[in-house]
């Protein structure tokens, strides 16, 4: 991603947190919005991927344009899965890898959402992703409702495509965030799902597609701002980015979680995250909220006196020390 100075010399000052850090967005586009809109929000965004088999439908001299509009942005392009294994469907898919290399995409999808891909095509995709110096996003996860993966299929396939060495691993979330992958059929997060499939991957090699605003501001808040994001609209990226510096909604550094905290920013931060974290050690908080070591230690510090988190050592780790919320149940 192109390095962006985006809220100038206060950010830092009034957030406690600095402007790099912040996970990658991933837009997804169905050719409704001109390149001028990617334009205001180039800034939020890692890369763009045109969706389902779009790129190849469209008149070849309008493609390359809009690929070259998007790339002078400085932002990444990637087909859509499906194009691929509607190739591979019709025992072409090293053609459609070579379509996408030669119309100058700069990451390859390979997703497995409709129709399973062989492990020489997979093994293909790699290579020539490797030898032509693009980035492999391979997804894990199915379309249909009634072929969802289960979760322990779901960590195997997550094993399996680290085999790939992989840029990123996306969670299939589709377009509508129901009854797929982490999501029941109300939108919302199975978040035992996610806390077992963290277990298996790091969340920095993970992107989570979601659709949703409430879904990337729910994994923001619990995964921290470091989260990828896939499936976004133009429309939200820039309140997306917001949302990653604590800058609007349930991310406000003073909201009504943290109003009992009196301390700096960065500590009425990691008392938010301690609050809404999944599990919570130094290093996690570290991670989760971008702040140095010694930030981290201090707000802790100051927690614990102010009588709002509990310091205790973990079971399966006596070196290792876990915080919560005294308050809570």
């Amino acid at each position: 991603m192109v390095e962006r100075d985006l809220f100038g010399s206060d950010i830092s000052e009034i957030t406690g947190l600095e402007p790099g850090g912040i996970g990658k967005t991933m837009i997804i586009d169905r050719l409704s919005h001109h390149t001028e809109i990617l334009q205001t929000v180039s800034h939020f965004i890692t890369y763009v991927k045109i969706g389902w088999g779009l790129p190849f439908v469209m008149n070849k001299t309008i493609l390359l344009q809009r690929l070259n509009d998007i790339k002078a942005m400085g932002l990444g392009v990637s087909n859509g899965g499906t194009f691929l294994e509607t190739c591979s469907m019709k025992g072409k898919f090293e053609k459609g890898l070579k379509s996408i290399i030669e119309a100058g995409f700069t990451h390859i999808e390979v997703s497995e959402g409709l129709y399973e891909l062989t492990r020489r095509e997979k093994k293909m995709a790699m290579e020539m992703a490797m030898s032509s110096n693009i980035k492999l996003i391979m997804e894990v996860g199915k379309k249909g409702k009634e072929n969802q993966l289960s979760l322990i299929d779901t960590i195997y396939k997550i094993q399996e495509t680290m085999d790939y060495s992989p840029d990123t691993i996306i969670l299939e979330g589709r377009e509508n965030g129901r009854d797929v992958g982490i999501y029941d059929h109300e939108g919302n997060i199975k978040w035992d799902w996610v806390e077992k499939i963290l277990e298996t991957v790091k969340l920095e090699s993970l992107m989570f597609e979601a659709p949703l605003e409430k879904q990337q501001t729910d994994l923001i808040t619990r995964l921290g701002r470091g989260v990828n994001l896939g499936n976004v609209q133009i429309s939200s990226a820039a309140s997306l980015t917001a949302q990653r510096f604590g800058l609007a909604g349930e991310g406000l550094f003073i909201n009504e979680q943290a109003r009992e905290c009196n301390g700096s920013p960065a500590t009425k931060f990691v008392y938010h995250v301690i609050r809404n974290a999944i599990s919570a050690d130094q290093t996690s908080l570290m991670n989760i909220t971008g702040l140095n070591r010694r930030t981290v230690q201090n707000a802790i510090s100051d927690l614990i006196e102010m009588k709002l988190i509990k310091e205790v050592y973990d079971p399966r780790d006596m070196r290792r020390k876990t915080y919560s919320c005294l308050n809570h149940g």
